[in-house]
C-alpha cells in the first residue's frame, strides 16, 4: 500500500507547490513523510530570492558533533545539550547550488555574529562543513551547480564538491552539472569526470572571466573538461559560456555525444579557429541552436546553409552576426516548429533582397512564441507583418537605435494578437503621449510587463496613458531611464498605485555594469549586470532584485 502511495505522489510531481505540501504535512504521518523529503529536496530553491538564515540553522542543526572539531563546534556553537531535528534534512537534499548556500550562510553569519572577522574565510568555512554533511548523509544528487556570481573573493579551494568523501555516492548519478565563474576548474572537471557518468545537461564556462577580461585558462583545465564530455552516456543539452578556444571542446562534444544532442548553446564563444560544426547541422534531435553573443561564426556555419534541420523549436542569434542565407535555410526548414526565434545583426549576401528574414519568419512560421530582432526603419513594414501572421505570439523584443514612431504606434498595437503577454524595447522608440493613447485604446493584447527602459522622452504624460489602458493586466513597467526632467515622483506614486512594480533609476543612481554575470535561477539562465543597485531596482516586499533584461546601457 505505501508502495503505491508513493508512485501516486511521484506522478502528482507537485514538488513546487508548496502551500499543498504543507497542507499535506498535516494529514497522517505517511503523508508528511513524503510531503517533507518534497520540500527539503531542493529548499535553496525555495529561498533563492530570500536567503534564510533559519534553513542553514537547521542544517546545521543536523551535524553529527562527533564528526566536528572543536573549532568547528565553536564557529556553529554546537553543545552536547542540543536536540536534533525530527527529521534528518540532508537525507533528503537532491539538489544544491554552491552559491545559494554561499548566501544562505552570509545571511546566518550576519544574523548569528554580523561583526566577525575574517567574514569571507568564516561563510566558506560553515558552507564547507555543510556540503560535508550533505555528502555524507544525502543519497543522491540530480542536479549540483557550482558557481560565484558576484563573490569578490572567490574561495577556491573550497569549491571542488567532489574532493569530499562520500561525493562518488552521493553524486554519481547527477543528471545537471553546472560549473561557471571565475575560478580555475581543472580538479571540478577531473572530479566530475571520475563520478559522474549520466549527465544530460551540462553548463559550463571553459574559460574564466573578470572586469578586467578574460583570464589564462590552463591547459589541463580543457583536458579535464574533454574528458568529462566524452565520459558521459548521453548528453541531451549543452551549454558553453565564454571561451576564447573552443575546438577541441567542441570537437569532443560532436564526437562523442552528436547521437543524443537535442540543445546546443554557445554564449560569448570565439569561433576563430574552430573548424567545422558539418555534424551539427545534420543532426535529427536537435530542437535548440544557439550562438549568442559569439564571433568568427562565418566560416563554421557554412555547412547549415545545406542543412536539413527540420525539428528546431529555438533559434537564437542575439548579439552575433550571421549571414542571411544561413538563417533562410534554418527558417525555412524548421519552420512550423520554431516557436522561438531570436536574431541579431544579420549579413546582407545579396543586396536586392536586403529584409527578407523577418519576411521569411512572418511565412514560413505560423507557432512562433517568442521573438527578438534589432529592428531598424526599413525593417518596421515586415515587423508589422509579421505581427499580423503571428497568432500565437506570446513575448517581443525589439532593440537598435533611436527611431521616431509616431507615425506607426496606431498600426503596431493594433497588430498586437491577444496572446501577446510582454513587449520589450530596448532602444530608445521616441513618441508622443497623445500617439500612444491611440494604440494603446486599440490594443486587444492585455500586456503583463512593458519594458521600455531606453525611451528617454517618457514622461508623466506616457505613464498616465500607460496606467489608464493597461492598468488592469499590466504588472510589471520598467521606464528606468526616462527622462528625469520628465518624469516625477508624483507620477511614479501615480503609476505605482495601479502597477505593482514600476522600475525607474533617479539620475544620481544611473550607473551602468562594466560586464556580465550568468546566473542560474530555477530552469534557466539569465544574465545579470553587475552594479550597485540603487532602492529602486528592489521589489522589496518580494526580497527581489530588479532585473532589467540584456538592454542596458554599458
Amino acid at each position: 500500500m505505501e508502495q503505491s502511495e508513493d508512485k501516486q505522489w511521484n506522478r502528482m510531481n507537485f514538488e513546487e507547490d508548496v502551500y499543498t505540501l504543507h497542507s499535506c504535512l498535516l494529514v497522517n504521518r505517511l503523508w508528511s513523510d513524503t510531503a517533507v523529503s518534497l520540500l527539503w529536496s531542493q529548499p535553496f530553491r525555495l529561498t533563492r530570492r530570500t536567503p534564510s538564515s533559519k534553513l542553514i540553522q537547521t542544517y546545521i542543526n543536523c551535524l553529527d558533533s562527533q564528526t566536528l572539531n572543536d573549532d568547528e563546534k565553536e564557529i556553529l556553537e554546537i553543545t552536547d545539550k542540543r536536540i536534533p531535528p525530527t527529521f534528518n534534512y540532508p537525507l533528503f537534499l537532491r539538489q544544491l547550488s554552491y552559491l545559494d548556500l554561499y548566501i544562505g550562510v552570509s545571511a546566518w553569519l550576519e544574523w548569528y555574529e554580523p561583526q566577525e572577522e575574517n567574514y569571507r574565510e568564516q561563510v566558506a568555512n560553515v558552507s564547507k562543513i555543510l556540503i560535508n554533511s550533505f555528502m555524507n548523509c544525502s543519497r543522491t544528487f540530480h542536479k549540483l551547480s557550482i558557481e560565484t556570481g558576484e563573490m569578490l573573493m572567490v574561495p577556491n579551494h573550497h569549491l571542488n564538491v567532489f574532493s569530499h568523501f562520500g561525493s562518488e555516492i552521493c553524486l554519481s548519478k547527477l543528471r545537471q552539472f553546472i560549473c561557471i565563474g571565475d575560478f580555475v576548474k581543472t580538479d571540478i572537471f577531473a572530479g566530475a569526470a571520475r563520478v559522474c557518468k549520466n549527465i544530460k545537461t551540462m553548463f559550463v564556462s571553459p574559460g574564466r572571466v573578470s572586469a578586467l577580461g578574460e583570464r589564462h585558462v590552463p591547459e589541463k583545465q580543457y583536458d579535464s573538461l574533454i574528458n568529462l564530455i566524452k565520459g558521459q552516456k548521453a548528453i541531451e543539452h549543452f551549454v558553453a559560456h565564454t571561451c576564447s578556444r573552443p575546438r577541441r571542446i567542441v570537437s569532443a562534444l560532436l564526437e562523442s555525444q552528436i547521437n543524443s544532442l537535442v540543445h546546443v548553446e554557445f554564449v560569448m564563444v570565439n569561433f576563430t579557429e574552430c573548424t567545422t560544426l558539418i555534424p551539427l547541422a545534420e543532426s535529427k534531435k536537435l530542437e535548440t541552436l544557439t550562438f549568442e553573443d559569439c564571433f568568427g561564426l562565418e566560416k563554421v556555419l557554412e555547412p547549415f546553409v545545406s542543412s536539413t534541420l527540420t525539428h528546431l523549436r529555438k533559434l537564437n542569434f542575439k548579439k552575433s552576426t550571421v549571414n542571411d542565407d544561413v538563417l533562410a535555410t534554418l527558417i525555412k526548414n524548421a519552420g512550423t516548429t520554431l516557436s522561438t526565434i531570436y536574431l541579431g545583426p544579420i549579413e546582407i549576401k545579396d543586396p536586392c533582397n536586403a529584409h527578407i528574414i523577418i519576411d521569411l519568419v512572418a511565412r514560413h512560421c505560423p507557432n512562433l512564441v517568442d521573438f527578438a530582432a534589432e529592428i531598424q526603419r526599413a525593417d518596421l513594414p515586415d515587423l508589422l507583418t509579421l505581427l499580423s501572421h503571428s497568432r500565437n505570439l506570446e513575448k517581443l523584443e525589439i532593440f537598435g537605435n533611436v527611431l521616431h514612431v509616431d507615425s506607426l504606434l496606431g498600426n503596431f498595437f493594433y497588430l498586437f494578437p491577444p496572446t501577446l503577454e510582454h513587449l520589450i524595447i530596448n532602444a530608445d522608440w521616441q513618441f508622443s503621449s497623445h500617439e500612444l493613447g491611440i494604440g494603446l485604446k486599440n490594443c486587444k493584447a492585455k500586456l503583463k510587463s512593458l519594458h521600455i527602459p531606453d525611451c528617454f522622452s517618457v514622461s508623466d504624460s506616457h505613464l498616465r496613458v500607460i496606467t489608464k489602458y493597461l492598468g488592469d493586466s499590466l504588472q510589471h513597467l520598467n521606464v528606468s531611464y526616462a527622462s528625469p526632467s520628465q518624469v516625477t515622483d508624483e507620477g511614479l506614486r501615480k503609476a505605482r498605485s495601479i502597477i505593482s512594480r514600476v522600475d525607474y533609476v533617479y539620475k544620481e543612481d544611473r550607473k551602468y555594469p562594466t560586464y556580465w554575470n550568468l546566473r542560474y535561477w530555477g530552469e534557466e539562465w539569465v544574465e545579470e549586470p553587475i552594479m550597485d543597485r540603487t532602492i529602486e531596482q528592489w521589489d522589496w516586499e518580494n526580497g527581489e532584485e530588479g532585473w532589467y533584461g540584456a538592454g542596458w546601457r554599458k
